[in-house]
């Protein structure tokens, strides 16, 4: 029994630097885009927003080569189940209210609820195969293709990024596109910016090799399956950074901040994260995932849809989403 804690260590230190690492990569990914001249709102629709759930992605990865696939879909559903009740929960609290945009409402949400409910679908029946995982990276690049199409969403990712990799301060709003070249073509890499790269993505894959095999290790130890350490530890502790951001998002004034960050690493993860690792080997999904955690996260996902209908999430409804996780975490434990 001793050794479960020597693994839970392991977990521990495998899990923050896998975070710091996908955090470095996405930011030394993004300078050299800019560099190289790629749209910086390109960048932030794509590398940025899908550098959140890059820790997700490469675990599950890991996870279907140590033979343990019933983690994939733990982690992504574990992961998206936080992302609403906790980080949009915690953020509410702590800003009072969160104001929701009109085309969130209309088009956004609309896409997280049916990325849930595909993932149900999809699964019910067990295993997640292939041509499944084909179809949802599809229904990711329609959504990715769809919010390119729209460049104004992404006007303060876009700023940010070219105040952070060049040297001047930019309002995107009212540069033209011949100017914001201009801009970003001030940014300038060296062997320095690629060495960061290379070991940030070596530290990924090696931490999350770390957390994959602490999870088989952590499960067997204490005879429960591997889906519910990813469930409740991975899925819990990928969202820890994201509720930084999102606090520090709803403290700045900007807590459409907060809820683009979940929309996106919930799509993402329900598509891509789950998606590729099935083109590699099927997943079996296990039955507290498939008859338990995956009714919940549609459960929060429908939930999150109505109580933003009015373009907001008070602090008492915050404070409900918190609960529900906690709920849910008792009644997940029940099961093992």
């Amino acid at each position: 029994m001793a050794f479960v804690y020597i693994d839970v260590l392991l977990f521990l230190g495998s899990l923050v630097v896998l975070l710091k690492a996908s955090d470095v990569f996405t930011s030394a990914t993004a300078r050299i885009g800019l560099a190289f001249g790629v749209s910086p709102f390109i960048i932030g629709a794509t590398v940025v927003a899908g550098g959140t759930s890059l820790p997700e992605l490469v675990s599950s990865m890991l996870a279907v080569v140590r033979d343990a696939p019933s983690i994939v879909v733990g982690n992504a559903v574990g992961s998206n189940i936080a992302n609403i009740f906790v980080i949009l929960g915690v953020a509410a609290i702590v800003g009072e209210r969160i104001r929701i945009e009109r085309e969130l409402i209309r088009v956004d949400l609309p896409v997280l609820v049916a990325s849930a409910v595909f993932l149900l679908v999809a699964i019910w029946n067990s295993p997640f195969v292939w041509y499944e995982g084909l179809l949802a990276i599809v229904l990711l690049a329609v959504y990715v293709h769809f919010t390119l199409a729209r460049p104004a969403r992404f006007d303060e990712t876009v700023e940010e990024l070219v105040e952070e990799h060049s040297t001047e301060e930019v309002d995107v709003a009212s540069l033209a596109n011949t100017e914001l070249g201009q801009a970003t073509a001030e940014t300038r890499v060296g062997f320095r910016t690629y060495g960061v790269l290379f070991i940030s993505l070596v530290l990924v894959f090696l931490a999350a090799d770390g957390v994959v095999r602490s999870i088989i290790a952590i499960a067997g130890t204490l005879d429960i399956g591997p889906e519910i350490v990813a469930i409740t530890a991975v899925g819990l502790g990928t969202s820890l950074p994201e509720i930084a951001v999102s606090i520090t998002a709803v403290r700045r004034g900007e807590p459409e901040i907060a809820v683009g960050n979940v929309l996106g690493s919930n799509v993402f993860n329900s598509l891509a994260v789950v998606g590729i690792p099935s083109l590699f080997s099927p997943l079996v999904i296990p039955a507290s995932v498939r008859e338990y955690a995956l009714p919940v996260l549609v459960a929060a996902t429908v939930l999150y849809y109505f109580i933003t209908q009015d373009r907001e999430i008070t602090r008492w409804e915050g404070a409900v989403l918190v609960v529900l996780y906690g709920v849910f975490l008792l009644n997940l434990v029940e099961l093992v």
